[in-house]
């Protein structure tokens, strides 16, 4: 693996160009933050889940992890901290816990170019940006007393710090940084860990090939006090978590068949790994959800070449998330669906929008701008339908998963039984903000 990016393939941006993608960028972030903001604002009402955890927060020691958590929720110890010391504030207990899902919301608006200006092609950082900013899923979980956005950012900063800006092989300082972020980040975000793997491979390939067993020696450290945050991390979360089997019932559906057994378990795989283009990316076009997730799927295979053939390191840092996701979800040890997976948003955005910019350098710079404005257009306008048309009481309709709205699963699904049974399925009606499905973690 290459231990940093080679240049890309596009000339430099003459100064005026460089202008105009910086005010792009800056714009892209204006309106992400607007949009957080104005999700926050509404107060929404309390969905069952977040009540569900609030049961843990409210009147509950800041440090008392000697009991198991009530209605089988599970989080992490260190976003269960922070949560009730919010609560404590003088203010509505749903706008005071939401504090920091809006604060994780905020910054990954502004690590997101920094982000992608590490590992996609010039040209992608704005449509990186944008794309983010008009996710609604983002938008909507940036209001959620959960751990879903201190997860994608976590994911994002980890990225981050696992390449150099200006240098061609991290200092000290940045080992420091890495150690200690190591240490502390598992105890806010579970699946920063799967994140945090690959960029541990990573560095041990590149301290070899520069510094050989010296070098391999100092990464070996570093990883050695992740393992430790991690351990003491896992220990201390499966102590408060339910002894009762629901929550492996619940998230059954979620623990992919790898290796397949059936074409059946085949297909489902393939369906489930391009959904997250879906959910939680809100990666829309125009075109409905079966068309956007195998445009996406392709052109997210493009930007994996392209990034490959620029700079292999980057490409498998970019990969080796969504590797060790699967993983961890054949082993049946973590989900792979929806919510819980929003650390690999950053993997499927990156990708694309790198694959946008290739089909660009291919063929006519327009194509890339086309290409952008027909999946930031989709998104564009579910953002209008939810924030504007729709009454702002975010009412989520019933999903046997609990998820936020419909995606390619629910719309495959139904297009079997209409086949099956020759009956048309209505999609699912709109229930209360509290009605079932039973808490999830």
């Amino acid at each position: 693996m290459e231990s940093t990016p080679t240049a890309a393939p596009a000339a430099p941006a003459p100064p005026a160009a460089a202008d105009r993608l910086g005010r792009v960028v800056a714009l892209g972030v204006f309106v992400g933050v607007a949009l957080r903001v104005w999700e926050y604002s509404d107060l929404r009402q309390l969905y069952m889940d977040e009540d569900a955890l609030l049961t843990n927060l409210v009147g509950v020691p800041v440090f008392d992890f000697a009991h198991v958590l009530k209605q089988d929720q599970l989080a992490p110890p260190g976003f269960l901290v922070v949560e009730r010391l919010l609560v404590r504030l003088p203010m509505w207990v749903g706008a005071s816990g939401r504090l920091l899902p809006l604060a994780c919301g905020l910054l990954s608006m502004f690590l997101i170019a920094p982000l992608a200006r590490r590992y996609v092609d010039r040209l992608a950082v704005p449509i990186a940006v944008w794309m983010l900013a008009l996710s609604d899923h983002l938008v909507y979980y940036s209001a959620e007393i959960k751990p879903y956005m201190v997860d994608l950012v976590a994911a994002m900063v980890t990225l981050l710090l696992a390449v150099p800006r200006d240098s061609a092989e991290p200092t000290r300082k940045r080992f420091i940084a890495l150690a200690i972020w190591g240490m502390v980040a598992p105890w806010f975000s579970f699946p920063v860990v799967f994140v945090m793997t690959g960029v541990g491979l990573h560095l041990i390939a590149r301290a070899w090939r520069n510094e050989g067993r010296r070098g391999v020696l100092k990464a070996t450290a570093v990883g050695a006090g992740w393992v430790a945050g991690f351990l003491g991390c896992f220990l201390l979360s499966r102590a408060i978590v339910s002894k009762r089997d629901f929550l492996w019932v619940w998230w059954d559906f979620a623990f992919l068949p790898i290796p397949p057994r059936s074409w059946l378990d085949a297909r489902f795989t393939v369906e489930t790994v391009a959904n997250v283009f879906i959910n939680p990316g809100s990666v829309l076009t125009p075109f409905g959800f079966i068309v956007t997730a195998i445009l996406a799927s392709l052109l997210a295979a493009v930007g994996a070449v392209s990034l490959g053939r620029r700079w292999r390191g980057g490409l498998f840092l970019v990969l080796a998330p969504l590797a060790v996701h699967l993983t961890v979800s054949a082993l049946r040890q973590y989900p792979f669906h929806g919510r819980l997976i929003l650390s690999l948003v950053p993997t499927y955005h990156l990708l694309l929008v790198e694959g946008m910019a290739a089909v660009g350098r291919r063929t006519r710079p327009w194509a890339t701008l086309l290409l952008a404005l027909i999946f930031l257009g989709g998104q564009a306008g579910d953002i209008f339908w939810n924030q504007v048309v729709m009454p702002k009481t975010r009412s989520r309709p019933f999903d046997t998963h609990g998820d936020l709205k419909d995606d390619l699963l629910d719309e495959l699904d139904r297009m079997r039984k209409v086949r099956r049974n020759g009956t048309i399925v209505p999609p699912p009606a709109v229930a209360p903000v509290k009605a079932e499905p039973p808490p999830s973690p």
